[in-house]
């Protein structure tokens, strides 16, 4: 039986964080338009690296990079990313599970002309509207460090005032399932404290507004509610998600028939997969690709409750500014 490994899949929305340097009138592009924008404006890996290697680059400092793209026309686009630590000795053993001791060795990577390597994780990832599917690597820097390498590619190929990105869990179809059998949302109560992060935000502006009303106030609650009906679940749930992004100090959706949910721990988007391994003891890329592809469509089917639209766009996102 061939051997396996399992890997995670894990959805994010795509956000922007605008700064008073935004232009005015800025609209939230597409993600693929941009990942387009950035392959047609660069001929090699250095151009689409992060740190700038014009730039001195410490050693221990993890670096990333785009190394390859493919253009699923209306399907989105399907990239590769590369991310190293710069300057890094990794170490190995040989296993011999009898000894006392394990001997560590040094690993001196090197090609055939004897210039120094690194030691490289390499990730798949599909993008399409406002979402992203990232193959989830240990070692890899994950959405994090994606998220600072797609922000400072799309400033560096578009504008310089160009909003960092901004990375957000969506709630799975799990949530939904579970509002629907609770009979929807009957009352919503969110919470904002002097410290949370509202500065952008839809809900947590509006109850910074409110809280400054009252001085010497440290948190402010405010409550929606539909005695007679439900309140919109879409709505709902991009509350939740701010609440979650620590926009909001907590936010809790009550439902029709009794019960609640106040996070979005156990309802976040992604699916596990088990990927085939090569002779080499290496992941079988076209099955993860195949993956990918795979969940975006699931994702964006249009007879399933899920959170995507067919051209990737986020039912439960609104546009900055809105």
């Amino acid at each position: 039986m061939p051997a396996h490994i399992f890997r995670t899949l894990i959805v994010k929305a795509i956000r922007y964080k605008t700064t008073r340097s935004t232009p005015e009138g800025w609209l939230r592009p597409l993600v693929q338009d941009e990942m387009r924008n950035v392959m047609a404006k660069t001929s090699n890996i250095g151009m689409r690296h992060y740190p700038d290697p014009g730039n001195r680059i410490e050693k221990g400092q993890t670096c990333y990079f785009i190394n390859s793209m493919k253009d699923l026309g209306l399907d989105g686009v399907l990239f590769t990313v590369c991310s190293y630590q710069h300057g890094h000795v990794p170490e190995s053993i040989t296993p011999d599970l009898t000894s006392a001791e394990a001997e560590i060795k040094i690993i001196e990577l090197k090609d055939e002309d004897g210039k120094a390597g690194e030691l490289v994780h390499s990730y798949r990832c599909i993008a399409l509207g406002e979402v992203i599917i990232i193959e989830s690597v240990m070692g890899s820097g994950g959405a994090a460090g994606l998220e600072k390498l797609l922000g400072q590619l799309f400033r560096r190929y578009r504008d310089q005032a160009h909003p960092l990105v901004d990375f957000s869990d969506i709630a799975s179809t799990d949530l939904r399932e579970l509002i629907d059998l609770h009979g929807g949302v009957e009352r919503i109560t969110a919470r904002l404290a002097v410290d949370s992060k509202h500065q952008g935000t839809q809900f947590g502006g509006l109850l910074a507004s409110l809280l400054q009303k009252i001085p010497g106030a440290a948190q402010c609650n405010v409550s929606w509610e539909n005695k007679d009906g439900t309140l919109d679940e879409n709505q709902a749930i991009a509350l939740l998600e701010e609440a979650d992004g620590q926009a909001l100090a907590g936010a809790t959706l009550h439902f029709k028939n009794g019960g609640s949910v106040n996070n979005l721990s156990e309802y976040r988007e992604r699916k596990p997969v088990q990927i085939q391994l090569t002779p080499e003891g290496r992941p079988a890329i076209t099955e993860i690709e195949i993956a990918l592809k795979t969940y975006l469509g699931e994702l964006r089917d249009p007879g399933h409750n899920g959170p995507v639209k067919t051209d990737g766009v986020l039912k439960s996102v609104k546009l900055l500014g809105e």
